[in-house]
């Protein structure tokens, strides 16, 4: 394994875990000896609210610490509003004492440099170096998108070809009518070969843009294409158990490519649709604990459609702290 020991290897093992950037939250490397059983990210609250951010963190922290020891922790403040040189880092480096895992090592990530926690900032170099690390040149190798909210190609209009394939698809979805348990097995198994389709043409071509924009404009086709991405279930207490993460999710890999496809179709896909697979691409990136992009997607569907009831279901979960089974699960297991 790649060592972590410099404060750039530290910022650049985090990045590569959670897929993106993040920006005014703390990232905490769960260890034990020696070996990372995870890697958490919390939002900084602003406005001093510290007892409450503490009672969020504690709230995921007692999730993992459950199952896993934990005997060490690895902290990234990304602060560049320095809301957390205070009263949090204080509180928090206390509970993570109190739970037998104390910080051993702590990095600050501001205004584009990276340095020692409690250093004087002679030691802060550029945060461009990451891009050089062994770490990060390694998941370029395997990973392919970031899938960051500032990377969507937005989509005023779907093109007439992929509206006549949405269109034929919508009827299609339509009469196959709304037996859950005869229904799940079956746009399940179209769900994965589109994925299949995806990943053996390293793109989204038009056919599939078509197909998941007639798909996600049905609230039954949505249900279950994302629950394709998730498992297997043919009732509707089982389907929500995998919406609102108390279910861990079967295959990691179909979820990660299905969540490619999806970001990428965002580029040809306009209306309720795009609603819809923005709310599916949110869920994928919060069942994977990545929960600031999830919330940018959310912020941009429901812009689209304010009342859209999943997205606003979302957010309220999002925002309450709660981290899905399989984001406290490391990928092996």
């Amino acid at each position: 394994m790649t060592s972590i020991s410099s404060n750039v290897s530290i910022a650049a093992f985090v990045r590569t875990s959670l897929k993106f950037d993040p920006q005014e939250a703390v990232a905490i490397v769960l260890c034990n000896e020696g070996s990372v059983l995870a890697t958490l990210r919390v939002d900084l609250y602003t406005g001093g609210h510290v007892a409450q951010w503490v009672e969020a963190i504690h709230g995921i922290l007692g999730k993992v610490t459950a199952d896993h020891a934990v005997d060490a922790t690895v902290l990234v403040a990304y602060d560049d509003l320095g809301e957390f040189k205070g009263g949090q880092y204080n509180a928090l480096s206390e509970l993570l004492e109190e739970l037998g895992a104390p910080v051993r090592r702590a990095v600050l990530v501001a205004n584009e440099r990276i340095m020692d926690f409690n250093g004087d900032g002679t030691d802060a170099v550029a945060y461009a170096e990451v891009e050089a690390e062994a770490i990060t040149l390694e998941d370029r190798l395997h990973g392919k998108n970031p899938l960051r909210a500032k990377d969507i190609e937005h989509c005023e209009t779907t093109s007439a070809e992929v509206q006549t394939i949405a269109e034929a698809r919508k009827a299609e979805v339509t009469g196959m009518g709304q037996n859950i348990e005869e229904l799940a097995p079956k746009i399940g198994h179209e769900m994965t070969t589109q994925i299949a389709i995806y990943r053996e043409a390293g793109e989204v071509t038009t056919e599939i843009a078509g197909w998941l924009a007639g798909t996600f404009s049905l609230k039954i086709g949505r249900d279950l294409a994302v629950l394709a991405l998730a498992g297997t279930a043919t009732d509707m207490a089982g389907i929500a158990d995998y919406l609102i993460g108390d279910r861990v999710v079967e295959d990691r890999k179909i979820l990660e490519v299905g969540h490619e496809m999806l970001f990428e179709s965002l580029a040809y896909i306009a209306g309720t649709a795009r609603t819809n697979i923005l709310c599916a691409v949110a869920w994928a990136h919060w069942t994977q604990g990545n929960s600031t992009e999830a919330m940018a997607m959310l912020t941009e569907a429901t812009e689209l459609e304010p009342d859209h009831q999943l997205s606003n279901l979302f957010v309220k979960l999002i925002a309450r702290g709660k981290m899905t089974k399989t984001a406290l699960m490391k990928p092996e297991q």
